[in-house]
């Protein structure tokens, strides 16, 4: 079911007259693809989609009408120019004035129904799944490529430029990108990339974005022996990796889910290494939509995206992945990194490795 149609479904059964789609998310998820903003800071751009049972308006101000109704409209929509030096509060709060209207920011006082909206849009359809297949498979290629081809000597920014470029160039928006190197990947979880110049190991860590799917991926490298105290640490890492994959049934609480990866943390002798670093969650058109803690009041669906980030210090394991009635499928396995199989009593999974250089 396109994201068209399941609005307009939602729309009749809640009984709403209209929606008006301002989040730059939303937005490209009810467009396949389209992109409202000019900054890429802010999280409301500069159009708005109304949807509405049988037609659809795109407001904008004389800066980017023509350029959103000729490039950034797939639906079609029929425009409405608000000058730029009004308000477009107003003008919704007047438009909205006859009808029951809602809206993703809450813009000309609508309802703000932005959980409803993230609740539609997390359930993938088969055109979202193979898009996803293709941006898992090329976030993958290029964070590994970066990692083969980086060099002892070289700095963390380089190598955050090297995969930034090469993103860019092959239509990623790279939102997120850490890089860290040697005594940073053990001090810091988010180790943001400084001039801190390789000399053993490197993290490489991407949340990169298309058609308004988010990708996450982690892979690490050593250019020396890699210590037995990583090694360990790392396949402490990787089985709870897999088991935090093959744990996942459609249903299942999050409390529930999470009591079972703080366990594993326990069994592992590292209570409360959990505190040190969110888990991951669902993921779709936001990095997580939503990051799951120990008192999230939600079930793991079949149908959603997955991105979930253990870690023990030092170590980290993250793929993207998706959940259906088949099983688990990795959007981001390669066939030109190391992987293993890592046996668990919920079935075995395939985990990335670290990479020996």
């Amino acid at each position: 079911m396109s994201a068209l149609l399941k609005v307009r479904n939602w729309l009749s059964e809640k009984g709403y007259d209209g929606v008006l789609l301002g989040r730059r998310d939303n937005y490209t998820w009810i467009s396949g693809g389209a992109k409202n903003h000019v900054l890429s800071s802010e999280e409301t751009g500069v159009a708005y989609y109304v949807i509405r049972k049988s037609n659809i308006e795109l407001i904008a101000d004389s800066s980017d009408l023509a350029r959103m109704l000729a490039e950034q409209n797939p639906l079609g929509a029929e425009g409405v120019l608000v000058p730029w030096y009004e308000s477009v509060a107003e003008y919704v709060k007047r438009m909205t004035s006859d009808g029951v209207y809602v809206s993703d920011t809450g813009v000309g006082e609508t309802r703000n129904v932005q959980e409803e909206l993230r609740e539609l849009r997390m359930i993938l359809s088969e055109s979202e799944i193979e898009k996803y297949r293709e941006i898992g498979a090329l976030c993958a290629r290029l964070v590994e490529g970066v990692c083969r081809d980086a060099k002892v000597g070289d700095s963390e920014e380089k190598i955050a430029c090297m995969l930034k470029c090469r993103c860019l160039e092959n239509g990623i928006s790279p939102d997120c990108v850490l890089v860290g190197a040697d005594e940073r990947i053990i001090n810091y979880r988010h180790p943001m990339p400084t001039d801190k110049k390789i000399a053993k190991s490197l993290m490489v860590v991407l949340g990169g974005e298309k058609y308004g799917l988010n990708i996450s991926l982690t892979r690490m490298v050593y250019f020396a022996d890699i210590p037995e105290e990583i090694r360990n640490r790392y396949e402490k890492t990787a089985y709870i990796f897999a088991c935090m994959q093959r744990m996942m049934a459609d249903g299942k609480s999050y409390r529930g889910y999470f009591e079972d990866v703080q366990r594993l943390y326990k069994e592992f002798g590292y209570d409360g290494e959990w505190k040190m670093h969110h888990q991951g969650g669902p993921t779709g058109y936001a990095c997580r939509e939503c990051v799951v803690t120990p008192y999230t009041d939600d079930v793991i669906h079949k149908g959603y995206a997955y991105a979930w980030n253990p870690t023990i210090r030092g170590t980290k394991c993250e793929e993207t992945t998706y959940l259906s009635d088949k099983g688990v499928e990795i959007f981001t396995e390669t066939s030109e990194w190391p992987r293993k199989r890592v046996d668990t009593p919920y079935g075995d999974f395939s985990v990335a490795d670290i990479l020996k250089r």
